[in-house]
């Protein structure tokens, strides 16, 4: 009888090894599915894995690789439901370490359903709570300054894209410096300072080479590169612009992210409508069509600050060819703009509300419609004063023109021109603003000339090579000890490079130290052999910008560290043992 009960215990015990053996199976083949872009196929197997496993922390582990998976496959609504799910499994164990966890997920969830108020608070409540890795406070901060850029908060969002990027720079995290990169390149972009944009943007991309993992790699530069074309087109540079969004579209439609994909059909509605029916080689009519599939696909994925990026675009497309859409008539392109204008309240987007208002105020302007020109002047005012859109040195707007902006330590923004004279002039000069004292936020502040403060005509981009790569004038630029602030234009003495070992030269933009270039004008051959390009250069000779040395694995008691489990290839997940927590990196699309 004894001999019988322990038979079935050995059968027993045998069968809750090979349940435990299939359940690891179905986590790690999930994974390498995922790496292979078949992420229905991986969320399958992690599904199968969660109806077998027992053990809280591999529940844990595996609805974070399906939170990733939803995120990358921009289905928003499913990844909401697993960061709930894996919050509620945090509360039942009562793991400060996994709530710090949870809570970043759900703030990275509610980021992509556009509603920023909640994914502030879950992000600053993981802030909270203790992490095993030390990198979740820099995501943490990113998701934050997200959220800001989101409800067009632009000094705070500053402030926390900075936090993230000490995080970054301290445990040498490159995907999150890409990231945080990005995201400087947006805010840049929507205040219209176009040569820092482009700046953090390629910046990313020097990042982006020492990435090896494919589907890593190609999820990342569709991201980047769709950023830049809407960069490259507002400063009029209309080809560079349209090769670089027909390469983010086809990445993101390689790697399924409906939602960049989706962007890049409405960025590149915009460039044809600005190139013209000859140059652009295709009817208004067609690219109105791409609006309108964007729009579906906005919808589908309940993206709804994509909604307000195409509304936006068609909006302003109607208002500026009323003749072509409308037959001579605005009515279409009020209600375009009003629909755009409920969207963007709804979210709190006031910086796109501000646009409607503006487009609003010229259509019944030319209606002859008085009272209700008034009231949306009124709207662009008081818009402008909450997002704190002008400069109190010379009590001028800015994010209207293509203009340098600097910022100082407490994150306010004003002129470059306004704030390098008042710096120069003050002995112990505070902020205009909170009266801190006036100290320059680092390399953000970086002297960079725009189109309206140095030549009309420059160009910031270069060409784009047949073979897709990028050439870049921004290479190889150091971190040295700030000197002056009151230089128009900072350059650094050969000396100091030269002692510097060529690790120490690859492209970085860091918010801890700051950095120097200088500008100068060479030639460009894109459209005219005449024209001017500003061009951001090394300050001493031209330093090769050498592959970006791979991260390293890193490890805790012989441990892999799962916030950025899914980006590394299956090689190097085998030999980095049992899996701790997961959290895959944010995708920065603003």
């Amino acid at each position: 009888m004894g001999i019988r009960i322990q038979d079935n215990c050995t059968s027993m015990g045998q069968r809750i090894a090979k349940h435990h053996m299939q359940s690891g199976h179905h986590m790690q083949s999930g994974v390498k599915l995922y790496h292979q872009r078949r992420h229905q196929q991986a969320i399958a197997r992690w599904r199968a894995a969660l109806r077998r496993l027992t053990n809280a922390e591999d529940r844990f582990i595996t609805i974070g690789y399906m939170v990733q998976a939803y995120c990358d496959a921009s289905n928003y609504q499913q990844m909401l439901r697993y960061a709930l799910q894996q919050m509620e499994l945090a509360n039942v164990q009562q793991d400060e370490f996994m709530k710090s966890e949870a809570f970043l997920n759900l703030a990275k969830a509610y980021e992509r359903l556009a509603d920023f108020g909640k994914a502030i608070g879950y992000g600053r409540a993981s802030l909270q709570h203790p992490n095993i890795d030390p990198r979740t406070l820099g995501h943490a901060h990113l998701v934050v300054a997200l959220s800001q850029l989101g409800f067009s908060q632009f000094q705070a969002s500053l402030e926390a894209f900075e936090k993230a990027m000490c995080v970054a720079n301290q445990y040498s995290d490159r995907l999150l410096e890409l990231q945080v990169c990005v995201g400087l390149g947006v805010l840049f972009t929507l205040l219209r300072d176009f040569s820092k944009a482009i700046l953090f943007l390629r910046n990313a991309l020097a990042i982006l080479d020492g990435v090896t993992v494919d589907d890593v790699h190609a999820k990342y530069r569709s991201v980047v590169l769709y950023h830049l074309s809407v960069v490259l087109r507002r400063k009029g540079s209309l080809v560079d612009a349209r090769a670089t969004c027909d390469e983010a579209m086809k990445l993101a439609q390689e790697t399924n992210n409906r939602s960049v994909y989706a962007r890049c059909l409405c960025s590149m509605a915009n460039i044809c409508r600005d190139l013209g029916e000859s140059e652009a080689k295709e009817t208004l009519t067609k690219s109105w069509s791409r609006y309108e599939e964007a729009y579906r696909m906005m919808r589908q994925t309940n993206d709804r600050m994509g909604e307000v990026l195409v509304l936006d675009s068609m909006a302003k497309s109607a208002s500026e060819c009323r003749t072509f859409y409308t037959g001579k008539c605005e009515c279409q392109a009020i209600q375009l703009n009003k629909k755009c204008l409920e969207v963007a309240k709804a979210i709190g987007c006031r910086h796109a509300m501000m646009k409607c208002h503006l487009r609003l105020q010229d259509l019944y302007n030319q209606l002859n419609d008085e009272d209700s020109e008034e009231l949306a002047r009124k709207a662009v005012t008081s818009l402008t004063q909450e997002m704190e859109l002008f400069c109190n040195f010379c009590g001028q707007r800015y994010g209207l023109y293509d203009d340098s902006l600097q910022a100082l330590r407490c994150s306010h923004i004003f002129h470059e021109r306004c704030l390098q004279a008042y710096l120069a002039e003050c002995l112990n000069p505070n902020c205009p603003k909170c009266q801190c004292k006036a100290v320059l936020m680092d390399s953000v502040s970086v002297s960079t000339l725009s189109v309206s403060s140095f030549v009309a005509t420059s160009r910031l981009s270069q060409p784009i090579p047949s073979s897709g790569k990028f050439v870049w004038h921004l290479c190889g630029y150091q971190d040295i000890p700030f000197r002056s602030t009151t230089e128009e234009i900072d350059t650094v003495k050969s000396s100091v490079i030269e002692g510097q070992t060529s690790s120490e030269r690859h492209p970085k933009v860091s918010l801890s130290h700051p950095t120097f270039r200088e500008l100068k004008t060479v030639q460009n051959n894109i459209d005219s052999p005449h024209i001017c390009t500003t061009a951001v250069v090394p300050a001493v000779g031209s330093l090769s910008m050498n592959t970006l040395p791979k991260l390293p694995v890193c490890k805790m008691d012989g441990t892999l560290l799962v916030s950025s489990v899914l980006n590394y290839s299956e090689e190097e997940l085998r030999t980095g043992g049992p899996l701790v927590l997961p959290r895959g990196l944010t995708i920065t699309d603003v």
